[in-house]
């Protein structure tokens, strides 16, 4: 039987998104997210965390969105003081000065650990770890903190330390064009998504241990005027939520799971 851990991305980023994350984990298959700690929704998010403590919450290491927790970190920022964009590092994913971003993370998740917030494991906003040599400094944070990290992109092959990257197989869950129509009503389009999750849990079956990634969110203003995948995240409350769906991973060997449960 494969264990899965269904994660999702940006809590923190706004009390939308926050709610239905919670929304996502009571009423339907999320076992765990990640934290922002550098976005309008933290304080949001630490409430709702101490009331629900079945979630499994890691930190959601940033360094393309918003601005540093830390004052003195100016190669990892703009002319704005906020840091440089996706765009950035993809085309210079070598120019990262990886002490600085080792003061930062670490910041980031000792914000998380001050609010009392017990972290599962660690991952980044825009898979950022996984490009240039930032696997590097996520791993010395993973040794530090004695937590895992998300393995997406290659990285585990990369590590020191491969067993700090438990799982196996990395599931972007919705990551296909289809999936972000949502002009059209769920119960329309609900067979075609789940042929697609069929295709992709089939494949990751065999594995001893999947994390699948999710971004469910309801839009408020901030994640409207702040993001440009907005419509879309509320499609996947609805599919996590679908007890159709729970139904099928059960019935497919999977056992849902946190990282603190492996």
């Amino acid at each position: 039987m494969a264990k899965l851990i269904i994660n999702s991305d940006d809590f923190g980023y706004s009390k939308g998104i926050n709610h239905a994350i919670l929304d996502t984990h009571i009423d339907g298959v999320l076992t765990s997210t990640t934290l922002l700690a550098n976005l309008p929704g933290f304080d949001h998010a630490i409430a709702l965390a101490r009331e629900n403590q079945t979630l499994g919450i890691g930190v959601h290491l940033s360094m393309t969105l918003g601005k540093p927790v830390l004052h003195d970190v100016d190669q990892l920022i703009n002319e704005k003081g906020e840091f440089k964009q996706l765009k950035d590092l993809k085309d210079h994913p070598q120019d990262v000065c990886l002490e600085q971003l080792y003061d930062e993370w670490d910041a980031q998740i000792k914000k998380v650990k001050v609010a009392g917030i017990p972290i599962t494991h660690l991952d980044s906003h825009h898979y950022a770890h996984s490009f240039g040599n930032n696997y590097q400094v996520i791993e010395a944070l993973a040794e530090k903190y004695q937590v895992p990290l998300r393995n997406c992109f290659g990285v585990k092959r990369k590590l020191t330390n491969p067993e700090l990257a438990p799982a196996e197989a990395f599931w972007n869950l919705f990551n296909y064009p289809s999936m972000k129509v949502v002009d059209q009503d769920y119960l329309v389009v609900r067979s075609a998504m789940f042929e697609i999750i069929s295709r992709d849990a089939e494949k990751n079956k065999d594995s001893q241990i999947v994390e699948a990634v999710c971004h469910p969110g309801y839009v408020d203003s901030t994640v409207w005027l702040g993001s440009s995948f907005n419509l879309a995240r509320m499609r996947e409350v609805e599919v996590l939520c679908d007890p159709i769906f729970k139904k099928y991973l059960l019935n497919n060997g999977y056992e849902l799971c946190r990282y603190d449960e492996l």
